[in-house]
């Protein structure tokens, strides 16, 4: 929908049915991801008197493609962590996974090996394993140069022929990246990019203006990517 459909509609809530409408531009979903393997020993170790926790979990942590998602491996031998709590490891990796050290984004497309770690007879259970998963996992992306990922869209736009120029400009400038134009017959064209959500927000408004709404478009979601670093902490500090 376009500004002038969301401002119609809310004002219909608003006046018709008394409902009051709170509003905000939409959140790009960025992702985190490591940069480079690393490694972390998580600890996780409380006495308070009679059965204290213990726990403690040593993974190696390496990229993963973009779009591979999360994998875990158990390459524990000789006992170090007791077989019924190695899925609480993976449980408290899971958990860290959901806030990344850059901007708290979730984190993606890593390996967690776990391939050391020690226990105690009495004082080691599901939690405290599920604390040394979540500790190691925290400190290995520290150490693993995070990287900060934006989702990239396949953008069509059918337009004029008179307006090919402006809106192709127009994309190159949203840091979008031409994948191809074909001539549809009946003076118009098909503009094909891949280009960055985040510049999109407005794009329908935009589109209508530089064309006199003689123009359309969709846009899905196609992968990650890296987020050159000049933006960086400009987003993070948005």
């Amino acid at each position: 929908m376009g500004e002038t459909h969301l401002l119609t509609t809310i004002d219909r809530l608003r006046q018709r049915f008394g409902v009051e409408v709170t509003t905000e531009d939409p959140k790009n979903p960025y992702r985190e991801t490591a940069g480079s393997p690393s490694d972390f020993e998580g600890k996780h170790k409380k006495q308070s008197g009679g059965h204290g926790q213990f726990g403690v979990a040593h993974i190696r942590l390496d990229p993963l493609p973009r779009g591979a998602g999360y994998e875990f491996v158990d390459q524990v031998v000789g006992g170090a962590i007791p077989k019924q709590h190695i899925p609480a490891v993976d449980k408290g990796v899971r958990e860290a996974l959901a806030k990344g050290p850059l901007g708290s984004y979730p984190i993606v497309d890593i390996r967690v090996t776990l391939d050391n770690g020690k226990a105690h007879s009495v004082d080691s259970d599901e939690n405290s394993f599920r604390m040394a998963g979540k500790l190691a996992l925290q400190g290995a992306i520290d150490k693993a140069s995070p990287v900060l990922l934006e989702p990239i869209c396949t953008l069509e736009v059918l337009v004029p022929n008179e307006f090919t120029g402006d809106i192709s400009g127009d994309v190159s400038a949203r840091r979008g990246h031409i994948q191809g134009m074909e001539n549809l017959g009946d003076r118009k064209t098909l503009i094909k990019a891949l280009v960055p959500q985040a510049e999109m927000h407005k794009y329908a408004i935009d589109l209508r203006s530089k064309t006199g709404g003689h123009a359309s478009f969709t846009l899905e979601f196609h992968h990650y990517e890296k987020v050159p670093a000049h933006l960086v902490t400009k987003i993070l500090h948005s």
